[in-house]
């Protein structure tokens, strides 16, 4: 683009000399400007900010300038209802309330199929239970609006809408690790789902949070991002001080609060993205590599969550990140093999519980080599998917302890 504007000469007087430098100039700052254009539409894989899409313009024509018209556009995150449609009584009747069995316990706006016509989040409690039942409806200024969604009978549920115009939900999952034997009234809530619309099938669909940790979900990275906002938990805007806290997790890596840690690329106060090599502290200990990104794109004040961690000697070919997965499955990859064996396998789940477990053998005996390997796991949640981490590992010849390893995101059914 330069090129274009080169001149053939240098100018011979100061005026010439002047006009050419305030030429080059302009043109200089435009190339640059656009640059910046360019730059800014990157996106993080955790999603992006608060930003508003026009979707038509219009303009009234005069002396060469034009006066832009309100036009609907798509935001993200909540957004005030209509006020024809904002109470609960409005809803009672659509979702067919029934008085002393069940009500409308919250309602919410948001532009969940990406279109700028604004779809209806609505929760119903079942009055002396602790079921709740979550409904999304389009068209919702319509006498009769339409439902794309429903999901009936989470315990002690709740939905929100979240920053990437998804919708969360929280649900006691009875039969885990943190609530089994436990009464009613000592129950968590710790089994978090994500549901976005998806033109294909005209519904919202579950998806997977490409986020390894410190959260598995989204519910969950944006309450951690809520309590950051009120000072809470300051190490979870520090790239290191994050991969060092995945790689101290006794369901992880085990490896210390304070395994050797520095920065590869990025990881600045207003970076979006960070990588962070982390070696293991134990003998014979490898290391590991841990990339992130901020949450929803978020460059001020956004949280770090972890999107991969990846091995100098390890890989996993099939599945593919945040793929749903049935038992047995099968994986395949890449290791190196001592007297025919590569390693681990393990299968967390939404507690970072192991749920499923299998060796590694290598196609040949040692060096690097292949595997294709069975895993069979069991879950505790029956009424749907759930996020969880497949992690292939290799052991320390010195003292046993994981040497290095990859991580996996995945939806376990």
């Amino acid at each position: 683009m330069l090129n274009r504007f080169r001149l053939s000469k240098r100018p011979r007087d100061s005026k010439q000399s002047f006009w050419f430098h305030r030429q080059r100039s302009t043109i200089l700052r435009t190339v640059v400007f656009f640059l910046c254009l360019s730059l800014a539409a990157c996106a993080s894989p955790l999603g992006g900010g608060n930003q508003a899409t026009p979707t038509a313009g219009a303009g009234t024509p005069g002396a060469g300038n034009v006066t832009p018209t309100a036009s609907p556009v798509v935001l993200l995150g909540p957004r005030p209802c209509p006020t024809a449609v904002q109470s609960s009584a409005y809803w009672s009747g659509i979702v067919h309330a029934v008085a002393g069995v069940t009500s409308v316990a919250r309602v919410q706006c948001g532009n969940l199929m990406g279109t700028p016509a604004l779809q209806a989040l609505v929760t119903v409690a079942h009055q002396g239970g602790h079921a709740v039942d979550v409904h999304v409806y389009t068209n919702i200024t319509n006498p009769n609006p339409q439902q794309i969604f429903q999901l009936l009978n989470l315990y002690d549920g709740d939905a929100v809408i979240s920053g990437y115009n998804t919708v969360l939900t929280a649900e006691v999952d009875q039969n885990s690790v943190l609530n089994r034997g436990r009464s009613p009234a000592n129950y968590q809530r710790d089994l978090f789902r994500e549901f976005k619309w998806s033109d294909a099938q005209q519904t919202l669909v579950q998806i997977v949070f490409p986020g390894l940790f410190p959260d598995l979900t989204r519910y969950q990275a944006e309450a951690d991002q809520a309590a950051v906002n009120q000072g809470h938990d300051p190490w979870k805007l520090d790239a290191l001080k994050v991969a060092q806290a995945l790689a101290a997790s006794s369901t992880l890596f085990n490896w210390g609060a304070d395994a050797p840690a520095h920065l590869i690329s990025g990881g600045g106060q207003h970076d979006l993205n960070a990588v962070v090599e982390v070696k293991s502290p134990h003998p014979g200990g490898g290391t590991i590599r841990v990339s992130m990104s901020r949450l929803e794109s978020n460059t001020n004040g956004g949280i770090w969550e972890v999107t991969e961690v990846s091995s100098p000697t390890l890989s996993i070919s099939t599945p593919a990140a945040l793929a749903r997965l049935h038992s047995p499955t099968t994986v395949t990859g890449k290791g190196n093999a001592f007297e025919g064996i590569i390693g681990s396998l393990r299968l967390l789940d939404h507690l970072y519980n192991q749920v499923g477990q299998a060796q590694v053998r290598g196609a040949s005996g040692n060096g690097s080599t292949t595997f294709s390997t069975s895993l069979t796991y069991t879950t505790d949640f029956s009424a749907g998917a759930q996020e969880g981490l497949l992690m292939l590992f290799t052991p320390s010849q010195a003292d046993g302890s994981i040497a290095t390893g990859t991580l996996l995101k995945v939806l376990l059914t």
